[in-house]
């Protein structure tokens, strides 16, 4: 699995960035994202400011709630 976070500007469908996230593993995302087992990451979530409070130090991304909405996309490889 690919998995990034995509943002989103605020009332837009389409998203104007992608980072991939893959590299702070399954087990981190299903931590942050309070799922129980990290097989279950297949869905979108929508990342909240606690999420990415959690993932801005692991990831060095920025996060802008004002601007954007985020998501986790998991992807297949």
């Amino acid at each position: 699995m690919i998995y990034r976070i995509a943002q989103y500007p605020k009332d837009e469908d389409f998203t104007d960035d992608r980072w991939d996230i893959s590299h702070i593993g399954e087990k981190t995302l299903a931590e942050v994202f309070e799922i129980a087992a990290p097989d279950h990451l297949g869905d979108t979530y929508l990342v909240t400011q606690e999420h990415a409070a959690k993932l801005a130090p692991l990831t060095g991304l920025d996060f802008d709630f004002d601007s954007y909405e985020y998501y986790l996309e998991p992807t297949v490889d």
